[in-house]
């Protein structure tokens, strides 16, 4: 468990910033082209994309989960959509290992142009009146406030396990947060991968 731990509070630290991002500072998400000597390129579809990491650079996997793991008290990231009524639709659900609570909040987010990312921990579920069979409320409360977000089935539920650098084949999806020089290069110390042909979905 303290192995775990300490990988993925490192591993998973973009999220904790995702929404103070920058004009130096990029999500990456693609497929892996190559890897070798600490650089790993990424085939985007705008093109390939190809990322200094660091040395002691931490990779984790990315694995399905389910709704039934996001309980009352446990830490969440959720990507959400506002909807026509005003609601919002959580698109993804990330949990984190027990004791890893990383940036507490909500801002926005890049995956969409109207998308939110809010990190903090579950409170009340309920069912939601939306329509949608299996639809429930779930509220995700921070020290600034809270959120409540509607999750249907089909809201993508990740969760996270350690892995290597072995993890970076060919093929493999990726996502990751990387810094971009003002060169253009970029760098990143950590890599997020599907597990098992997984795209990460937030």
């Amino acid at each position: 468990m303290k192995y775990l731990l300490t990988t993925l509070a490192i591993v998973l630290g973009w999220t904790g910033v995702a929404g103070a991002q920058s004009s130096a500072q990029v999500h990456v998400r693609g497929t892996v082209a190559a890897y070798a000597s600490n650089v790993l390129t990424v085939a985007e579809p705008t093109g390939p994309q190809k990322i200094a990491l660091a040395p002691n650079f931490k990779v984790a996997y990315v694995v399905k989960s389910d709704f039934a793991k996001v309980a009352p008290g446990s830490w969440i990231g959720c990507t959400a959509v506002p909807e026509p009524d005003g609601s919002l639709r959580a698109v993804e659900i990330h949990i984190f290992p027990p004791g890893l609570t990383p940036g507490a909040g909500s801002r926005p987010y890049d995956l969409g142009p109207t998308s939110s990312m809010t990190n903090g921990s579950v409170g009340d579920i309920d069912s939601a009146q939306v329509g949608t069979v299996g639809a429930h409320s779930l509220t995700i409360t921070y020290p600034e406030g809270k959120k409540t977000v509607v999750v249907t089935p089909a809201t993508a539920i990740v969760t996270y396990a350690p892995a290597d650098p072995a993890a970076l084949v060919p093929g493999a999806h990726v996502i990751l947060f990387a810094t971009r020089a003002p060169d253009g290069s970029l760098s990143a110390s950590s890599v997020n991968v599907g597990k098992d042909g997984l795209v990460p979905p937030m």
